[in-house]
């Protein structure tokens, strides 16, 4: 039973009058003010949000995908969606605070993934950390938009160098990366192309690394390298490679001529023109070039523009020109060749006069003596394998005359020495050849070899012949006797002339002083006539025995 106080009404409890505050509430209070500062803190530090635009999502994740730059963390993709035509991803990014001050126009953006190209592998290293975006700092007004690269750059922004144009009609080739070489070392790279819808023409970007852009002035060349170096000569064959990166992508070579021709250094994104080869390049250099008109006889088959003009096997100059002409007057076709004589490939002796080079009418003058001491042009073999032609100049001795139908030339020609020329001359003795009655002379060489064979198997022949050998044997018989009675002749001879001499001399000793003098004198003049005879012949027959034979000749 509850306690009651007397009366009946229960106990009265005495409350107090005013609350206290627990300490425990300063606990949340403390928790919100740490909260605020701390989301004010991540407010002020946290960086801009940028938009980047992609070709394509492969790699990017929303809150995964991280944005670097030389592997530092700068930002991470908040979120990836398309562009409302669906060819674009937009990919939303928040930055840090430090990366604020580096977005600027120049900024760039790409995808960093293991990549496979002719070029090289790169990305590696993604394979295991995985795909992200790299940041490459540039220069420019502030932005928060940028459009991503669809592939990684060749030079990136902070590697020293300056960039130049090449224009070219054909890129063949040529790739992004492809090597910029100078003597052999590779110099730059080639960071892109692309095609001028206005004159058609493809426009390369190199880029030239420092300290080699100094290499590059007003009159430097540039041409394509294939990689491969092919040549035959008098010490034998040589092949050469440049390396098997331009193998694959192509390459450009830098060439520089010495001062003064050089001019002075190119500025930046100076524009070159990019020649198909370096004999190209070398004919397009601004020098002196002297022009002739030539006319060979017979046909220039092989011979085009741009072939070589040798002199003794050294080029001095180049062919500009091929065509066919109709001379309407004197309704003929006519084929001149020009070519362009370049003094500066030939060396002179002497000092330049007033420190000038040659000029055009000290060049024709300097030609026109050579023509009189015998210099002659004609077509030769450039390459037996192509049939390619060249023009040659050499000193003909006894300075002949100009081949026919070369009249209208400026210099003065001759037939050609080359296998065609071979060729042709053997052909038209083959036509005089089938041109002669060659039926009629073998039937009547074939008539005579006939009768020839007949005559040698006559009875008649051997007869004739059998008596031949007979009359040669009785000759031979007589020869010999006369041979062994000659000498007993002569000097049977011999005796009777001795006697006849003793005669004569009685004969006048006893009618020295006779009334019939003058008859006996001239009696005796006759007999001395007669032995002198004698002697002769006895002398005659003892040099020519045969004389007895075959009578005197």
């Amino acid at each position: 039973m509850a306690d009651e106080t007397p009366g009946g009404h229960p106990p009265e409890v005495a409350t107090p009058t005013r609350r206290r505050l627990s300490p425990l509430w300063i606990l949340p209070l403390v928790a919100v003010l740490i909260a605020g500062w701390l989301g004010w803190r991540w407010y002020e530090e946290r960086g801009p949000q940028i938009v980047i635009t992609f070709q394509s999502g492969d790699g990017l994740e929303a809150g995964r995908t991280r944005i670097k730059h030389k592997n530092v963390d700068l930002g991470v993709i908040e979120s990836v969606r398309l562009s409302d035509d669906l060819s674009q991803v937009i990919a939303t990014a928040r930055m840090d605070r430090t990366a604020t001050r580096h977005l600027k126009e120049g900024t760039r953006f790409w995808v960093v993934a293991p990549r496979l190209s002719l070029g090289g592998v790169s990305g590696l290293s993604t394979v295991v950390s995985g795909t992200y975006v790299e940041m490459e700092p540039g220069g420019g007004d502030d932005r928060r938009e940028f459009d991503a690269l669809d592939e990684p750059p060749v030079i990136r922004a902070d590697v020293p160098g300056r960039s130049f144009n090449l224009k070219t009609e054909q890129l063949g080739s040529l790739a992004q990366g492809s090597p910029v070489y100078f003597r052999g070392v590779q110099i730059g790279e080639v960071m892109g192309y692309n095609l001028s819808p206005q004159d058609r023409t493809v426009s390369v970007s190199v880029f030239v690394r420092a300290p080699y852009e100094e290499l590059v002035h007003e009159g430097s060349r540039f041409w394509r390298s294939s990689g491969i170096q092919f040549s035959a000569g008098a010490d034998g064959i040589k092949f050469q490679t440049e390396s098997l990166k331009s193998l694959a992508l192509g390459g450009v070579v830098l060439e520089t001529p010495p001062d003064p021709e050089a001019g002075a250094q190119a500025k930046d994104w100076a524009t070159f023109t990019l020649y198909e080869d370096q004999a190209s390049a070398a004919a397009a250099r601004d020098r002196l070039r002297v022009r002739y008109r030539l006319e060979f006889a017979g046909s220039v088959q092989g011979l085009q523009a741009g072939a070589p003009v040798l002199m003794r096997g050294l080029t001095v100059g180049h062919v500009a020109a091929v065509r066919l002409e109709y001379d309407e007057k004197k309704q003929e076709l006519h084929i001149p060749v020009d070519i362009d004589i370049e003094p500066d490939l030939v060396a002179r002796t002497y000092a330049v006069i007033d420190g000038k080079p040659m000029d055009e009418a000290a060049v024709r003058e300097l030609v026109a003596t050579q023509v009189t001491k015998g210099l002659r042009g004609r077509l030769a073999s450039g390459n037996l394998l192509t049939g390619q032609k060249l023009v040659s100049f050499d000193y003909e001795p006894g300075n002949p005359p100009t081949a026919p139908g070369t009249e209208r030339s400026d210099l003065p020609t001759v037939a050609s020495s080359d296998l065609d020329s071979l060729t042709r001359s053997a052909g038209q003795v083959m036509d005089k050849v089938a041109a002669l009655p060659l039926d009629a002379l073998l039937a009547d060489l074939r008539g005579t070899l006939q009768s020839i064979s007949g005559v040698a198997g006559s009875p008649d022949l051997a007869r004739s012949l059998a008596a031949l050998a007979k009359a040669l044997g009785s000759a031979d018989a007589l020869m010999r006797d006369a041979d062994r009675q000659l000498p007993q002749l002569v000097k049977s001879l011999r005796g009777v002339a001795t006697a006849a001499q003793g005669t004569l001399n009685s004969a006048n000793g006893l009618l020295g002083g006779g009334g019939g003098q003058a008859d006996l004198a001239g009696v005796m003049r006759q007999l001395n006539d007669a032995a002198r005879s004698f002697r002769v012949l006895a002398d005659y027959l003892e040099r020519h025995p045969e004389a007895l034979i075959r009578g005197k000749r």
